[in-house]
């Protein structure tokens, strides 16, 4: 049987697809770093090249590369690169014979657990976005409800998601732990590229998709910008919508209002120089970007999407929500913020308090107390 050993020095492995950017792939990174600071082993895996990562990583951690990813070739290539995510794998985990396994994301969680079934190793998966409105092949949603029951645990970020999870897998392994949050740094130029260096500044990060509801809000800040010359919005990071987005821009004639400077290594400079941080997902799983923002002392703004956002925001104490994919409801609450800088002020000395709900090392036990549970106990 597989075991702790007797200094209390864990063995884990972590494996997600790429680490290339996105928030599943920045909380497993830090996750990864703060057990290496521990002393812990910690190999960290993904199907994509290393060559590719963007979050950095602490010496001590193995980084294994796998580089199985990149265009799709045809069915029989896509199937063998398939296999090869479930073989590569089984080899790489068997050879470390860890204490634990955790996996990130739908789909390698199901490809790690194809991967080490019979191995008697332990393997906690984690989603990491709405279970319920991800759109997902109807071959995906059949696979996590055939596989995670075969798990040691399942992890949900929210307890609305923890409830669809209990739906298919023993309750008793569905755990909710949230995404953490870490006090700013204080580092990182105050001036960036690409985004104003005057007036009031309005901000928005994450993927540029249909989920982050990017276009709602650059509708919404044309129907309240208008009167407003001395305000900008930015809304940082890259995706699939970046030409839409800018098409839409182009259309309500906001391309000297609105921006699209790309993604950031960090947000914190420009943060720093923001009034107002908004999220308008029409979904998500456990916004990082919102428990950023607020650790930052800003006023925000959030969709009441499912799930995360009201899990994080007290309505009216430390933020504000309003309705999900209400474009009007979200120009009118943001107009009153940027029209009252008193209330933005007595949002911004509440929001702070998230480093206390949502801190590294709170968040990072219930995380130790769950693999000091699971580890040498297989599914």
């Amino acid at each position: 049987m597989i075991g702790v050993s007797s200094s209390g020095r864990m063995n884990i492995v972590l494996i997600i697809g790429t680490l290339r950017g996105g928030g599943a792939e920045r909380i497993l990174s830090a996750m990864a770093n703060y057990w290496d600071a521990r002393g812990h082993r910690v190999t960290l895996i993904t199907h994509d090249a290393r060559e590719q990562d963007f979050y950095p990583l602490g010496q001590g951690i193995d980084r294994i590369g796998l580089n199985l990813t990149g265009p799709t070739r045809g069915p029989l290539y896509t199937c063998r690169q398939r296999l090869l995510k479930i073989s590569a794998p089984r080899r790489i985990i068997r050879g470390l014979n860890p204490d634990i396994v955790i996996s990130f994301t739908y789909m390698t969680n199901c490809e790690t657990i194809v991967a080490l079934t019979g191995t008697g190793i332990p393997l906690i998966v984690s989603e990491r976005n709405n279970p319920t409105a991800q759109r997902l092949p109807i071959i995906w949603r059949f696979m996590r409800v055939v596989l995670y029951p075969r798990t040691a645990a399942v992890v949900m970020q929210t307890d609305s998601a923890a409830a669809w999870a209990r739906k298919i897998a023993d309750g008793a392994r569905v755990h909710t732990i949230p995404n953490f949050v870490e006090p700013p740094s204080g580092q990182g130029e105050n001036i960036f590229p690409g985004i104003p260096q005057t007036g009031h500044l309005i901000t928005a990060a994450g993927r540029l998709t249909h989920q982050k509801g990017f276009d709602l809000l650059i509708e919404a800040f044309s129907r309240i910008g208008k009167d407003k010359a001395d305000w900008s919005l930015v809304i940082l990071g890259e995706g699939e919508d970046r030409g839409l987005l800018q098409n839409l821009i182009s259309r309500l004639s906001l391309h000297d209002r609105v921006f699209l400077p790309g993604r950031v290594q960090s947000l914190e400079p420009v943060l720093r120089k923001s009034d107002i941080f908004v999220l308008s997902s029409r979904y998500e799983g456990f916004p990082n970007v919102l428990l950023e923002a607020m650790a930052m002392g800003l006023p925000v703004l959030s969709t009441d999407c499912p799930y995360g956002p009201g899990d994080i925001i007290r309505q009216g104490y430390d933020g504000i929500l309003v309705p999900n994919q209400d474009i009007q409801a979200l120009a009118n609450a943001l107009g009153a913020l940027m029209e009252n800088e008193e209330e933005r002020g007595r949002l911004a000395s509440r929001s702070g308090s998230v480093l206390i709900r949502f801190g590294k090392d709170a968040v990072m036990r219930r995380w130790d107390q769950l693999i000091a549970s699971q580890a040498g106990h297989s599914a």
